[in-house]
């Protein structure tokens, strides 16, 4: 394997694992805003609940136009290389 093969693999699993840690950070912060939605709804606090349910809604379409788009990269990266 020559030297830019080796560096093209390196740079692929690297962002493999910045996509996953992307992914491991969105859910997380999903969870979260999901979590602390019920808790301030439950304590009656409508404002609060409100603003972590609208921060909750934004993580899951910024998770799905995220992984869109991831996709679609990776649909177009194996044309790219067959034609080597």
């Amino acid at each position: 394997m020559s030297g830019s093969e080796s560096r093209a693999v390196d740079v692929s699993a690297a962002e493999r694992r910045g996509q996953r840690f992307v992914r491991f950070l969105l859910a997380a912060l999903r969870i979260v805003a999901s979590t602390i939605a019920l808790v301030e709804l439950l304590q009656s606090d409508w404002a609060g609940g409100l603003s972590a349910s609208l921060a909750w809604l934004l993580f899951v379409q910024v998770e799905r136009r995220w992984n869109r788009s991831v996709a679609s990269a990776e649909d177009a990266s194996p044309s790219e290389s067959s034609g080597r």
